[in-house]
């Protein structure tokens, strides 16, 4: 069977807010060049939304590709699906592979026409029998977290173990080529790596959690530390769902980099409370380059807090702004905006905001994920689910209490009045200045 060749496609997103590394699909290439496959990267931040689809076409037809794989999230999943029928359209012999996020959690969504291969499994092993098979659907009876068309119908293996850690590196040879063009918000090129799987919470609104089985498993600290170290970027964003929640963990992964004299900055998610528990070891975090963290306040009321299931408290949230303002660290509060709120739960937001001195500030329209348990509560208000409405600015159902277009306009204001000082800091750059790590003598 001849080998396949493989273009790996990463598909346009708001890149106003982040241009950011395409890591799944690096991962993706390191099995293939594990495997002795050749495969081409197609990232759409880099052309115009007129020539997308022809600069695809263009790459597929010069390195004679064979078959193509697509990184869906739920909001871009409706603009690859139609995609993928123009495609099939123009090269119907083309395999296209479907996987990613969303296609982990609601796999049969994609049981369609046009798509040859579904992969849903939590880590790679699976990807790599597919690989050295060149897709030969004979060889993936016994791969875990697969389907694919046999006989007209669809046959979907169940998933395999959980991951606990990465065997491949990825492949950031896309990244490295063009990095001054990936960013995340006003802060520079970070690269991205994941430490952790899975998230050990419950948030009812948040789709973490059902990625890896709904399994937490933490990456060996060893592994964690050689990557960073062989990562060629100064800036590195650890994309856990919560990066501190083994304080011990944490620990020893500062230590050890400080003995390694490795000087790069960090960005992390953390949450309040994780935060407030670490109060003692910020000085630590700080020493090894841990600058910059992405908070969960999502809301400013503890009724709001309680329904999400967040297990914090308005308390836990400004002690946790303060805690990372007297360490010189960067909150970047993440808000979301409730389909309950009232005039008055904007202007609480605006308030608090302004009370705790925060600039750095991103919001999202609460989004009743397929696959969370707020979808399942809210099933019977909510508009017809589309995936491309899913991008946390638009409306799945119908606020409660005041208009939608009322409920709009103040959505639009909290961008409108704080995302100014977001960007001021990016032409003065005042985040190079004062927060990246230089080393002991900065």
């Amino acid at each position: 069977m001849a080998k396949q060749k493989y273009l790996l496609v990463r598909v346009r997103y708001d890149k106003r807010v982040a241009s950011i590394e395409p890591l799944g699909l690096e991962y993706l290439a390191g099995v293939m060049k594990e495997k002795g496959r050749e495969y081409v990267f197609h990232d759409e931040i880099f052309y115009s939304p007129f020539f997308r689809f022809r600069q695809m076409v263009k790459k597929i037809e010069k390195n004679n590709i064979t078959a193509v794989c697509f990184s869906v999230m739920s909001n871009n999943a409706d603009y690859i699906l139609k995609m993928i029928n123009k495609l099939k359209k123009i090269k119907p012999d083309l395999k296209i592979l479907v996987g990613g996020p969303e296609v982990n959690i609601n796999y049969k969504d994609f049981f369609l026409d046009n798509i040859d291969f579904v992969y849903y499994d939590y880590g790679l092993d699976s990807f790599r029998i597919a690989v050295e098979n060149d897709l030969n659907i004979d060889a993936l009876e016994e791969a875990s977290g697969i389907a694919y068309v046999k006989d007209g119908k669809w046959v979907h293996n169940p998933c395999g173990k959980p991951i606990t850690d990465y065997d491949v590196k990825p492949d950031r040879s896309l990244f490295y080529e063009n990095r001054k063009k990936y960013r995340v918000i006003a802060k520079g090129c970070f690269s991205l790596m994941k430490s952790s799987f899975s998230c050990p919470q419950e948030c009812n609104f948040c789709i973490s959690r059902q990625f890896n089985g709904c399994f937490y498993a933490e990456r060996d600290t060893e592994n964690v530390v050689k990557e960073i170290m062989e990562i060629d970027n100064d800036r590195i964003w650890l994309c856990d769902d919560d990066f501190l929640v083994n304080k011990e963990r944490v620990i020893e992964i500062c230590n050890k980099l400080i003995e390694r004299n490795c000087y790069k900055t960090y960005m992390i998610f953390a949450r309040a409370d994780s935060i407030v528990k670490c109060e003692d070891i910020m000085p630590l975090l700080y020493k090894a380059g841990f600058r910059d963290m992405l908070v969960g306040l999502e809301a400013v009321e503890d009724k709001i807090l309680d329904s999400y299931n967040k297990n914090s408290s308005i308390e836990i949230n400004e002690k946790a702004v303060k805690i990372l303002r007297d360490n010189n660290m960067v909150c970047n509060g993440l808000f979301v905006i409730n389909y309950d709120f009232k005039h008055k739960n904007f202007i609480d937001i605006h308030r608090f905001i302004k009370n705790q001195k925060l600039i750095w500030v991103l919001f999202s329209i609460l989004i009743p994920f397929k696959g969370t348990r707020i979808h399942e509560e809210n099933k019977h208000k909510l508009y017809k689910y589309r995936y491309g409405r899913t991008d946390g600015t638009k409306l799945l159902m119908r606020p409660q209490n005041i208009s939608a277009v009322l409920f709009k306009v103040h959505f639009a204001l909290l961008y409108y009045i704080n995302f100014p000082r977001i960007y001021l800091t990016y032409f003065l750059k005042t985040y190079d200045k004062k927060y990246l790590n230089k080393g002991p003598n900065q």
